[in-house]
């Protein structure tokens, strides 16, 4: 098996060339590795390696085969889908999840972080609207993050 070393594309940008896909289901956490092993539904065995920042994206064509794509496709997973009430709200939330580096997904009415017990907590002690979701962490991304920092003591 050879290595896959970039994205081709989107499914969208081959149009009637691909007659069927065979999907590589990848968590958020995944799709933000550079290298991996990864198995298809169909158990075609990958080996994945892309430049240092590289993201896979729900719909990226990373190989094409005789009109046959391997196509990422993000896994479901355990979210909090967050809808505050108010442009107050929106802020404050996104003030404590930047201060707790969590990973946040926007859509046209939620924010989307992944669920735990302590930002639950956080959400119910602000009194801040939220439900618990199983799907796809995927939607817009913000930031301008280009290196580490650190906290002193």
């Amino acid at each position: 098996m050879s290595v896959i070393t970039k994205v081709l594309g989107t499914l969208g940008d081959f149009g009637t060339q691909i007659r069927d896909h065979d999907p590589l289901l990848l968590t958020s956490d995944e799709r933000a590795s550079s290298h991996m092993v990864g198995y298809t539904k169909r158990g075609r065995d990958l080996r994945i390696s892309m430049p240092r920042g590289t993201e896979l994206n729900d719909g990226d064509v990373l190989a094409l085969e005789d009109g046959t794509a391997i196509v990422v496709e993000a896994a479901p997973e355990e979210l909090f889908a967050i809808s505050p009430d108010s442009a107050y709200y929106w802020g404050v939330v996104g003030y404590q999840l930047g201060n707790l580096h969590r990973p946040v997904r926007f859509t046209d009415d939620a924010m989307l972080t992944p669920a735990d017990a302590m930002v639950a907590d956080l959400l119910t002690r602000l009194g801040i609207i939220y439900e618990q979701k199983t799907m796809p962490f995927v939607g817009k991304r913000y930031g301008s993050h280009t290196g580490g920092h650190h906290h002193e003591l």
